[in-house]
């Protein structure tokens, strides 16, 4: 998954509304990471969640990681 990550830092837009770009961002996300099924980075169709609260430590179902992503945002790089 390359290119433009700025959406990942936007939950809101500048007037305080929810930022359409990150909801379409995060289930981008997730498609490219659930479908990594072959790898040390997807098992048993989990991921280690992204979020400020996981901090890539816990194994969740798509879902339980969206709800993270959307609640909390992803980690800084």
């Amino acid at each position: 998954m390359e290119g433009d990550r700025s959406w990942m830092c936007h939950r809101r837009d500048e007037m305080g509304y929810w930022n359409n770009q990150f909801d379409v961002g995060v289930d981008n996300f997730l498609d490219f990471a659930f479908s990594q099924t072959n790898s040390m980075f997807c098992a048993n169709n989990m991921i280690r969640c992204p979020c400020t609260k996981c901090w890539n430590r816990e194994w969740h179902h798509r879902c339980k990681v969206r709800a993270h992503l959307i609640t909390n945002g992803f980690i800084d790089e």
